[in-house]
């Protein structure tokens, strides 16, 4: 059954005194928008903003009233946000967005803006992380902006706000204050500024858990192959990657992570209140640290909970101990950045220490197939240096492997990352777009020196995802795996969403 979206909002706004000191929100944006494709349909694949929502423990758990909005899951349009804070009255407003979702940012902030001009409004999320003068430069809709990790600088600005009994130009005219606040970019006398970068959190076992009890968490359906069981959680036990990819902008990050205690201990309350029966691990290399894995997987097989989970690796992290290990544990899937096969390309976005060699690639597939664990394999085309026939080397690469799942997304150059810079200092080709609203991963927004243009990295996208999926024999292997009508629901639901997003004339049931 259905449960009403007012009631939902609602939710968001539980366990609060009257008025939310902050309403955090993430903007809402489709399924299209988000793939880049019209035809995609309703497949699921909406994620909660974990970032927000960690924030949003840390400020309730200091005493301020919290108000949680995902406008993506609950589907709601800018206008119906703007009724939600028209009937809430909240007294400052956050705003979390990623790169592609910046503009809806933008047009939220300044219909909020327009309508309650003394309303506090704080940007924060990856593209602020990433870019943090970008926003405060280009857009007056935005009062200050978080950038890094969250939690203490917005509870330190939320500390200031009330001392300035929550009045927003008494706030942003208090430059002394601001200037004390690691983290944040603000304004004065027409001018931007950028205070010091603050240090990590370390000890992430401190953090209060996240507000799951505020989320729409029936909304949260993973895509077709992401999962097995539902009702099904979302979790980050590590922050930071050791890798530095040059792509993406977590590279090289200070890596740290909750006890493997301290995990299993959330995931037995998801249990206990929501009946949890999968958890997605979105951490970037969840299996780093053999050490810590090991004791997770150990305490995962003492509390017996029935639980099944799936994470991202590295090639470079994994053996067949580990693997059999992480299967006792529960473990059903794992997601592995291969990228490409070729070392030279690899070395291009310097990915190369993570996978080391084809043929350890090919061998960490079968070992982790072995252990009775799915394999999700990600390459990337328009690699920088990548031709149209070095793509072609890497999709038989692809198939000669043959992973459960491969994903084949299109190099996108996220400003904040050293291969955005590199490109626009003119090496490895053009960016052929700065609208980021198209910087989703499905977009050509870089065209590598070896194409002619665009649509030769879109036939090539096209031909990897046919060729890949429509092989009679991965066909077959698929029908001969099922073991569930729930299986039976999910195969049919990725093969609309695979014809949907190719563009192609979705099957019809006979």
């Amino acid at each position: 059954m259905s449960i009403p979206t007012q009631e939902l909002i609602d939710r968001g706004f539980s366990n609060n005194c009257e008025t939310a000191d902050i309403l955090l929100i993430f903007p809402p944006t489709t399924v299209a928008e988000r793939y880049g494709k019209k035809t995609t349909g309703n497949s699921g694949g909406d994620l909660p903003p974990l970032g927000i929502m960690y924030i949003a423990g840390y400020l309730r758990h200091h005493g301020y009233g919290v108000g949680f909005l995902d406008g993506c899951a609950l589907n709601t349009s800018i206008e119906e946000i703007v009724s939600v804070i028209e009937e809430r009255q909240p007294k400052s407003i956050g705003i979390s967005a990623t790169t592609f979702a910046f503009y809806k940012a933008v047009d939220l902030a300044q219909q909020i803006k327009k309508h309650y001009p003394n309303l506090l409004v704080v940007l924060g999320g990856a593209h602020a992380t990433a870019a943090p003068f970008h926003p405060m430069k280009n857009y007056d809709c935005f009062d200050l902006l978080v950038y890094g990790e969250g939690e203490i600088t917005s509870l330190q600005v939320l500390n200031l706000f009330k001392k300035h009994q929550y009045n927003s130009k008494s706030l942003l005219n208090d430059v002394e204050s601001l200037q004390s606040i690691d983290g944040l970019v603000y304004r004065s006398n027409g001018e931007v500024f950028k205070t010091s970068k603050r240090s990590v959190i370390s000890n992430l076992d401190e953090l209060p858990l996240p507000a799951r009890d505020l989320i729409p968490h029936e909304k949260y359906i993973p895509l077709p192959n992401q999962y097995q069981k539902l009702p099904l959680a979302h979790m980050m036990v590590i922050r930071g990657c050791p890798f530095t990819c040059t792509f993406c902008d977590e590279a090289g990050t200070t890596v740290r992570a909750s006890s493997p205690r301290h995990v299993v201990e959330e995931i037995t309350e998801m249990s206990r209140l929501y009946g949890i029966k999968e958890i997605s691990f979105w951490d970037d290399t969840m299996t780093y640290h053999r050490k810590w894995m090991v004791e997770f997987c150990q305490r995962m097989i003492d509390a017996k909970l029935g639980i099944v989970w799936s994470c991202f690796a590295a090639a470079n992290t994994v053996d067949p101990e580990i693997l059999d290990l992480m299967k006792k544990a529960g473990c059903w899937n794992i997601f592995f950045g291969f990228e490409s096969p070729d070392l030279n390309l690899l070395k291009n976005i310097d990915a190369a220490r993570k996978n080391k060699n084809p043929s350890y690639m090919k061998q960490v597939v079968k070992w982790t197939q072995r252990a009775g664990i799915e394999v999700r394999a990600s390459f990337l085309l328009a690699i920088p240096g990548e031709t149209p026939e070095k793509a072609r080397e890497m999709i038989r690469f692809a198939k000669e492997m043959d992973p459960d799942y491969a994903q084949f997304s299109i190099t996108t150059p996220l400003p904040g990352t050293i291969l955005y810079d590199e490109i626009k200092e003119g090496k490895w080709g053009k960016l052929t777009t700065e609208d980021f609203s198209e910087y989703h991963m499905w977009n050509v927004v870089f065209l590598p020196e070896g194409y002619k243009d665009k649509s030769e990295i879109f036939k090539l996208e096209k031909l990897a995802f046919r060729s890949f999926y429509l092989r009679p024999i991965y066909i077959l292997k698929k029908i001969f795996s099922i073991r569930s009508v729930e299986d039976i629901r999910r195969y049919w639901k990725g093969l609309q969403f695979l014809f949907g997003f190719l563009e192609w004339k979705k099957p019809k049931l006979s």
